[in-house]
Formats: C-alpha cells, structure tokens, sequence
C-alpha cells in the first residue's frame, strides 16, 4: 500500500511538468472575470498529535510525533485564492500511559484524511506571499490500546477541520508553500494536531 500511494504521488506530479516540455507556456483560463490555473502540489513535514483517549474509564492525554505526507489538486484564482483536494497520509502515533489499575497501555493511531481546502492571500506582496487556509473533511483513522492482554480498537470515519497560516514563495509556474496547521478530528475524547509542512505547488 505504501509503494502505491508513493508511486501515484510522483505519477500526480510529474505527469504535468513532462506534457509541457521546456516549451511549455502557462496559459490563464477566463471564468467570470477570474484568471484560473489548476495545480497539483506535493507536500511533506511533521506533526504532533494529542489524542485525548478513554480507557478502563479512565481519560488520558495521548502525545504523538508524526511525519505527514500530502497531495492534492486544485484551482488557483491568481495573485487572490486557492481552492483544492487534498489527501493527507500520517505515519503511525504511539505512545504509552497508566490508564487507572491497568498500565503500560500501548496507544496508536493510524490516519488518512480527505479534506477540501480553501486558501486566501493576506495582502499583495511580489516574492513572499503571507496566505491564510481553512479546510474541512474526514479522517479515517483507526485508534487501538492494549495491554496485558486487554484490547480496545475502533475504526473510525470522523469529522476533521484544519486551519492554515502559510507563505508562499513564487518561482514561475512553481510556487513553494511554508504552512502551519492546526487540525481537528472528531474521535474519542478529541483528537488536535499542530503541523509544520513545506510543499511544492506546479501550476500548468
């Protein structure tokens, strides 16, 4: 699975860059008065997670370091805003609390996300573009804790929404995005995530 989505991940954005060849011309298409070019882009960093977890009816605060991986598609209304899919691939959360009378409880958690996402440039700046993101979706997440023989698993489908402060700097039709994020998913008790990613965004 993980030699598919990375082989479908380089196939998505090298696919744009050989069609056009070094005579490629990046051409605006007219809707409604907005200039509009689709892009795909490719996005990698880290992440902490805080999945607040109830076992043995007990509730803890679980902490994760995760790397993130993130694709998507999309439409950028030029030098104004972004709008596009995203699919997002999160490395395993582990972590290991007492919960109550039962301890060394092994917690994890595996996530992909599927969000829709809407960005808008803060202000009008020539080389490093300041922009702001919301982004709403589902997470498909599976939580599991066990211990001693004792084993709690769920697989989830759940809310999640995300919230971005980014810059990006234009290079032609190549852009680079530096992004914060924070995310939200609706499972167990709340889980919040706060990432850091850079990202390389192909305009054709």
């Amino acid at each position: 699975m993980k030699k598919l989505i990375a082989t479908s991940m380089a196939v998505l954005i090298a696919a744009p860059a050989f069609a056009g060849g070094q005579n490629y011309k990046q051409e605006t298409t007219n809707f409604f008065g907005w200039d509009i070019l689709p892009y795909v882009t490719l996005r990698g960093g880290a992440t902490y997670g805080n999945l607040n977890y109830n076992f043995n009816d007990t509730k803890k605060s679980v902490s994760q370091d995760l790397y993130q991986l993130r694709a998507a598609l999309g439409l950028s209304m030029y030098d104004t805003a972004r709008f596009e899919i995203e699919g997002s691939f999160f490395t395993r959360g582990k972590d290991t609390k007492d919960f109550g009378t039962i301890q060394d409880v092994k917690v994890t958690s595996d996530n992909i996300e599927l969000m829709a996402n809407a960005y808008m440039d803060i202000g009008h700046f020539h080389y490093i573009q300041p922009f702001a993101g919301i982004g709403a979706g589902l997470a498909f997440i599976d939580t599991k804790a066990s211990a001693a023989g004792i084993s709690d698993k769920k697989d989830n489908t759940r809310f999640s929404a995300m919230a971005t402060l980014g810059l990006e700097m234009p290079f032609g039709c190549y852009a680079v995005d530096v992004a914060a994020r924070y995310n939200y998913i609706d499972v167990a008790s709340g889980m919040h995530d706060f990432s850091g990613d850079i990202g390389i965004r192909y305009m054709f």
